[in-house]
């Protein structure tokens, strides 16, 4: 009987996720038959290459999300990235230095959003919004408004254009982001104390956690993950452009909460995660290969994150 009570609760705890896997197969049996050429080598490099960057997007706002908050700043932080690398690399700096000072840009702007909420006790959602605007004023000023385009060779085989032997750049990195955020979250003190935040604020405090350092992290690591996802971005586009993050963030929402991360720190599974991120790409590499126009695949990216909100509901 016990065995029998164990099981039915494993199968309650991830079947936002089975359900989740399932609805994946379904979908890509379905473009299979609406389509020879989906189920081949050359379209699932594509949709790994598509889904890459919101997938690293995802990893960071599943731990805002564990964690109680939500990061609206993400999208921003990738064209702000994308700008400032291909700037330090059109100046000569060499590629080395320019990662780390993107990336430490990510991280401080994380740094900022988290320390305001917890100083203040303001609502992530209207920090990070405010972010928001000057990550992209910033990407707009540094840049002009126009496309820098980057021409070292190094970089763009390392950051997105490469392959560690059959395996494209992209997706080698997006399996390093996800194997790294997973052993966080799941192997390691900070990432119980992440889940305690998002649980119950105030237990989590009663139990001495220092919370606020765990937001501020937290924060910070999502921003970290945007900026990376932005040298991925500008890897892949050879350049950097201001436009480049325009609506990711919603992308990353919608990927986490459809892999069963709730909006105040209920669920949440990276695994899932990537799967709901692997979701929408499919669904808009499908659409693409069946000529769809790309004004309708819009309104299929809105149904998805509308139905992202509905699971959210309806688990609730």
């Amino acid at each position: 009987m016990r065995y029998s009570e164990t099981g039915s609760a494993l199968l309650r705890r991830h079947a936002p996720q089975l359900g989740l896997v399932s609805a994946f197969a379904v979908m890509l049996l379905v473009f299979s038959l609406l389509s020879p050429v989906f189920l081949t080598a050359g379209n699932f490099v594509n949709i790994a290459n598509q889904t890459a960057i919101i997938s690293v997007l995802a990893f960071g706002m599943t731990l805002v999300m564990l964690s109680g908050g939500i990061d609206l700043s993400v999208g921003s932080i990738v064209s702000l990235s994308a700008v400032i690398c291909a700037l330090l690399l059109g100046a000569d700096l060499p590629a080395p230095l320019a990662i780390g000072a993107v990336l430490l840009t990510g991280t401080g702007l994380g740094a900022v959003s988290g320390l305001i909420s917890v100083t203040w006790a303001i609502q992530p959602f209207l920090v990070t919004l405010g972010v928001l605007s000057i990550a992209r004023g910033l990407s707009l000023v540094l840049s002009g408004g126009r496309t820098i385009y980057i021409e070292n060779e190094s970089f763009l085989a390392v950051s997105a254009q490469g392959k560690l032997g059959p395996v494209p750049a992209l997706f080698v990195w997006t399996l390093l982001c996800f194997a790294s955020t997973w052993v966080l979250l799941n192997l390691t003190t900070f990432g119980r104390r992440v889940r305690a935040v998002g649980g119950n604020l105030q237990a989590a405090r009663h139990a001495g956690i220092r919370t606020g350092w765990v937001v501020v992290r937290v924060f910070m690591l999502s921003g970290g993950l945007a900026a990376f996802a932005g040298l991925m971005m500008a890897g892949r586009l050879s350049s950097g452009l201001p436009s480049v993050g325009v609506g990711l963030e919603l992308d990353a929402i919608a990927a986490a909460v459809l892999g069963g991360t709730g909006f105040k720190g209920e669920g949440g599974s990276l695994v899932g995660t990537l799967f709901g991120a692997l979701m929408m790409g499919t669904v808009i590499n499908g659409l693409t290969i069946l000529g769809v126009n790309p004004y309708v695949q819009e309104i299929a990216k809105g149904a998805i994150i509308i139905l992202a909100v509905v699971i959210v509901s309806l688990r609730r």
